[in-house]
Parts: C-alpha cells; sequence; structure tokens
C-alpha cells in the first residue's frame, strides 16, 4: 500500500486567507410611489469599500440618480434586476449581471437619467475613485 504525502500541500494552505472576504451589506431604498424621490448618504473607508443599494423600479420608468461628494470623488454603477454579487479575491464586489447604459463600470457616472425595461430591484454601487469619501446619493423614479 502507497502512503501519500500531504505535505507538499501545506504552503498553498497556509497562504490561503483564514476568513472569507465580506461583502458590504445590501441597503433597500424606499420610495413612495412615483413620482418619488430620496436622498441617501454613506461613507467609503477607501477605493475598495462599496455602497451598494437595491432601488425598486417598474419597466418603463424613468429612474434619475446623481451623487454628490467633496472632490467630486465618488462616482457609481446601475444594474439591471436579477444582478448578482459576489466577492473578488480582494474582497471587493463583482457583478454579474447587465449594467444600464451609460451606467456601468466603464462610465462612471456622478449622474444619471434612464429608461428602465424590467420591473425589479435595480441595483446602484457607489464607490470612490480616490481615497475615502463621504457621498450623498439622489434617487427618482417617476412614469414616463
Amino acid at each position: 500500500m502507497k502512503r501519500r504525502s500531504f505535505l507538499g500541500a501545506l504552503p498553498m494552505l497556509a497562504s490561503a486567507p483564514a476568513v472569507a472576504q465580506q461583502l458590504p451589506a445590501v441597503r433597500t431604498v424606499t420610495l413612495s410611489p412615483p413620482p418619488a424621490s430620496t436622498t441617501v448618504t454613506g461613507t467609503l473607508a477607501d477605493t475598495k469599500a462599496r455602497g451598494l443599494f437595491y432601488i425598486p423600479g417598474q419597466a418603463g420608468q424613468t429612474m434619475n440618480v446623481m451623487v454628490t461628494s467633496a472632490g467630486n470623488n465618488v462616482v457609481f454603477q446601475v444594474w439591471e434586476p436579477g444582478t448578482t454579487i459576489r466577492a473578488n479575491a480582494d474582497g471587493t464586489p463583482m457583478l454579474d449581471g447587465k449594467p444600464m447604459h451609460d451606467a456601468g463600470p466603464t462610465d462612471e457616472p456622478a449622474a444619471w437619467v434612464g429608461a428602465l425595461p424590467k420591473t425589479g430591484p435595480y441595483l446602484l454601487m457607489a464607490y470612490s475613485r480616490r481615497d475615502a469619501a463621504s457621498f450623498t446619493l439622489t434617487i427618482g423614479v417617476a412614469n414616463q
């Protein structure tokens, strides 16, 4: 009978993180019946931190989002209902789904208006391009 040594696997186990990175909580934004708007505030500890928000929307409505921050440091993305969230190797959220036109990962808007193609919770992710930052999001939804 052959014996196998697992000593070769020890360096790999030692380099693995002891605890998996935890994703930030997703806050649900409450809106009154359209037309409705609300203001949400948040703080980002650094460029890896994310503010995650679910915003209810219905197909055919228009969503308007604007973020303000010192130095215009904070930007956001808006993703369609059904988008899932998982952690990257560095612990930052990775979104799997479809970003809204002009509000995706390569756009980095500070203001956006768009028609909603689906009914459901839209995922908004706010993040800082430089340093720690506090921000204010103004979010509105209206019927067309």
